[in-house]
């Protein structure tokens, strides 16, 4: 029925349904082709990577400078923000842990109980954050300028491969970073909390037996699953900055527009490693 109030037959046609429904069909498909050329291209470029960082003549003294300076960009600057986070992190976590089992009489729990929820997941997803937040979202915008400001063709002119030179000291450095800084984290997070505990006298444990209690409730998965989550997820969040910025073609202007996609990928990639990791090793 329409506004005049007469009565409107509709015919089905099935030639326009049938349009409709290709038409859906075709977009879904490109969707999908898109995103697996995209996946293997990605896999493609990190396997690419692997093979040239275990080959001895990739490092060239230029490679090597370049591959240690990121390492003091990522790292040895990031240090200071990840122990104050750890001190934080200590206070708030362990120190609890610490002073709720004492009250329940399980002190001797405090080892489990911090090796399932501080080593396996907080402390490799804390630093993921920082490292994405603090390095990558700057290799981000460092490469996406220089890729819009034609210095990356500038390099490949001069007979330099951007690939060797830009891409791969910076993922590894990020890969190598992101396992260091979570050790870092650990020891300062599990020293503080104790240190808390004992002046504050939520717990009667001394070092020896903090530091046995700890260790002895780790199993090989938990040995393996700190160098698995921090170096698979370093590698993979600045391979991701790395070609979201050498893609780039947009203007100088621009290159700020790559920050939340590449942020945004970063941390579901951080995520998703995450947690098949611990599924894996469960």
């Amino acid at each position: 029925m329409n506004a005049s109030g007469k009565t409107v037959a509709y015919r089905y046609d099935p030639q326009t349904a049938g349009s409709a429904a290709a038409g859906i069909t075709t977009a879904v498909g490109q969707w999908v082709i898109a995103n697996v050329q995209g996946l293997i291209r990605f896999i493609s470029i990190a396997v690419a990577v692997m093979w040239h960082a275990f080959r001895p003549l990739t490092w060239r003294r230029t490679v090597r400078a370049a591959f240690v300076y990121q390492c003091h960009q990522v790292g040895t600057r990031a240090l200071p923000f990840i122990m104050i986070t750890g001190v934080l992190v200590g206070m708030g976590i362990v120190f609890e842990t610490l002073y709720w089992l004492k009250v329940f009489g399980q002190t001797e729990l405090a080892g489990d109980f911090l090796v399932v929820v501080l080593v396996r997941e907080i402390s490799p997803l804390l630093v993921a954050l920082i490292v994405i937040g603090r390095s990558v979202s700057v290799i981000l915008v460092e490469l996406g300028g220089m890729a819009a400001d034609g210095q990356v063709r500038m390099l490949d002119a001069q007979g330099i491969d951007p690939f060797i030179y830009l891409l791969m000291p910076r993922v590894m450095a990020v890969a190598v970073c992101t396992f260091c800084l979570a050790v870092m984290f650990i020891a300062v997070t599990l020293g503080t909390g104790f240190i808390a505990g004992n002046m504050l006298n939520a717990t009667n444990l001394s070092v020896y037996d903090f530091i046995f209690n700890v260790l002895s409730s780790m199993g090989p998965g938990d040995f393996a699953i700190i160098p698995l989550k921090t170096l698979l997820t370093g590698f993979t969040v600045a391979l991701i900055g790395c070609t979201s910025a050498l893609s780039f073609s947009g203007s100088s202007s621009e290159v700020s527009q790559l920050l939340p996609a590449g942020i945004m990928k970063c941390v579901l990639a951080m995520l998703l490693i995450s947690g098949m990791s611990t599924l894996l090793l469960l």
